[in-house]
């Protein structure tokens, strides 16, 4: 996934939440540990197996899963970063 790709998935999540599994209420870190560890998940950039997950706070359609592979999680991140306002 490169860069644009990573900003385009930022965006379509922010206005399709629910594209994204839900994820129950008050998850934690140790709902997160557990999600990736029993595994099965698909990462939502390249369709490759999950290693990481995160939760996204929807004001919309509540608490979602974002399961990725280490490489997009970490263009995901630049690119949420990046898209930040000065």
């Amino acid at each position: 996934m490169n860069a644009a790709a990573a900003a385009g998935l930022l965006h379509l999540i922010a206005a399709e939440p629910t594209l994204l599994p839900s994820a129950p209420e008050g998850a934690a870190g140790p709902d997160l540990t557990r999600r990736v560890r029993h595994g099965g998940h698909l990462c939502l950039g390249c369709g490759h197996p999950a290693t990481a997950t995160v939760i996204v706070n929807s004001p919309t359609a509540g608490p979602r899963w974002l399961d990725l592979c280490s490489d997009c999680w970490y263009t995901i991140r630049l690119a949420n970063d990046t898209e930040r306002p000065a």
